[in-house]
Order: structure tokens, then C-alpha cells, then sequence
């Protein structure tokens, strides 16, 4: 029973494979680093190697060495039980939480008047709840269920596979990648988005560069608030100029002032 929705069936083969995929990923990288050969020791020691052709290097490993009394070959340990009760409670309840929750999330009010198309309230629980209602009757039969669903199967194809490539047979992806190049090329630049990125990046910061260059340091600063002190100062260093100091001074201009005042005061009454 699916979507009857434009794109639905593709929507439905994407979220597949997306299942597919992320297995596939999540357990290589699981594989590569919790089993196989211990690669960190022999990059360990071969990073050591090349630092010790620097006496700059020397010094700052004999500095670790001594602050710390670790070498950088020491291997990895468990952590302490301030990481592991933390990370123990927290997987209790995310086992426990389907458990109890399903029935209220599936069988009541909670999820009404939330998804709708098209100013209509999609029935997006609606074959959930019947399957559960009629076949599985239980949380504990809807996680037993869950084993035999293609998303789960898909799941345990992408373990499979990580398994079988990083741990079995760990010569078939280095010759994938060498007989793929050009695809590989392509995957490992990200399909060149990196570079388009870099490339936008580059022009709007060039962009800002100059709008800085314009707008704070020769608008803003050099004549809004340089500019203004410069004013300032100049006309501070003028009228510096009339205060003298000597008494008849300021006496003569007292009587210039009163002079000029009555004049025109006469002139205009």
C-alpha cells in the first residue's frame, strides 16, 4: 500500500537506498577503525619518525614527554566510568522508549492536525496504526516484525558488504578505486561543490575587502569620524590662535563686539 503522491515511489526507493547506504558507510568506518590492522601504531611511529628529523620537534615531544609522562605510541584505553554511566543511562530509555510509547503515538490524538498536502490532513499514521492494530498487536511484535522488512535487510546487506570488503577481502575497494578513477576523483572532490564553494567564497570576500577598504576605512573612518576630529582640531587650532592671554586683548575685542552689536542693532530697529 503506497503513496498514491507524484514522486512517492522514488521517494521510496531513495529512503531504500539511503538505508543501504548508510550501513554500508557507517560500518566501514566502524570496520576500518575497530578492527583490521592497528594502523594508528604504525602511523604513530611513522609521524614520530619525520618529527625527529626536525630539532624543533624534538623539543616539543620532549616537552609532551615530560608535562604529561605519555609517549605518543602509548595505546588507546577504556574510558572512565564518568563517560560510561552517562552513556548507559542514556541507552536505557532509547531501548525502552519505542516500548512505551508506540500504542499512545499510534493510537492516540497526538499526531492529529500535523502533516497536510495541500490544505488536507494526510493519513500518514493511518496504515501504520491498521498494520499494527490487525498483525503485530504488541510493541514486542512490531520489533520482531522489523526483522523481516526490506529496510532491515538492506541494513544488514550494507554490513555485510562493509564486512566483507574492509575486513575479507580488503584488496577488492583499492582495486575498485584504481579501475574508477575518474569516479573516484570525482567523489572524493565532492563533485566539485568544495571548489565552487571556494571559488563564491573568493569573489564575496574580494567583495568585502573592497567594501571595507571603501566604506569603513575611507567613508566611516577616514571622513565621518577622522574626518570630524580633523575639523574639530582645526578649529580648535584657530580660535587657539585668539586667546592671547593679555587682558587688553580680550578688552579690545569685549569693545569691537559691543561696537558691532549696536550697529547693527541700530540699522535694524
Amino acid at each position: 500500500k503506497f503513496s498514491t503522491i507524484t514522486g512517492s515511489s522514488f521517494a521510496y526507493f531513495a529512503v531504500l537506498t539511503g538505508v543501504l547506504v548508510t550501513a554500508f558507510y557507517s560500518f566501514r568506518l566502524y570496520f576500518l577503525v575497530f578492527h583490521g590492522e592497528e594502523k594508528w601504531r604504525k602511523n604513530s611511529v611513522s609521524q614520530n619518525e619525520r618529527m625527529q628529523d626536525s630539532h624543533a620537534a624534538d623539543i616539543a615531544l620532549t616537552n609532551h614527554d615530560d608535562h604529561t609522562g605519555l609517549a605518543s605510541t602509548d595505546d588507546p584505553y577504556e574510558p572512565g566510568w564518568v563517560i560510561k554511566w552517562p552513556l548507559i543511562l542514556l541507552a536505557i530509555p532509547s531501548v525502552l522508549i519505542g516500548f512505551l510509547t508506540i500504542e499512545p503515538m499510534l493510537f492516540s490524538n497526538l499526531f492529529d492536525d500535523v502533516i497536510f498536502v495541500d490544505n488536507v490532513q494526510h493519513p500518514a499514521m493511518s496504515h501504520l496504526v491498521e498494520h499494527y492494530a490487525n498483525a503485530l498487536h504488541s510493541p514486542l511484535g512490531m520489533a520482531l516484525h522489523g526483522f523481516i522488512t526490506v529496510p532491515f535487510l538492506l541494513a544488514a546487506l550494507g554490513v555485510s558488504l562493509a564486512w566483507f570488503f574492509y575486513i575479507k577481502r580488503p584488496d577488492i575497494p583499492e582495486q575498485i578505486q584504481q579501475k574508477f578513477k575518474h569516479v573516484n576523483r570525482v567523489l572524493e572532490n565532492k563533485y566539485g561543490f568544495d571548489r565552487f564553494n571556494e571559488i563564491l567564497m573568493s569573489g564575496a570576500r574580494q567583495l568585502g575587502q573592497k567594501l571595507w577598504k571603501f566604506g569603513d576605512v575611507q567613508i566611516i573612518d577616514g571622513t565621518l569620524v577622522n574626518g570630524t576630529a580633523r575639523l574639530v582640531a582645526r578649529f580648535s587650532g584657530v580660535i587657539r590662535q585668539l586667546q592671547s592671554g593679555l587682558i587688553y586683548h580680550y578688552a579690545f575685542a569685549m569693545i569691537i563686539g559691543v561696537f558691532l552689536f549696536l550697529t547693527f542693532f541700530i540699522k535694524i530697529n
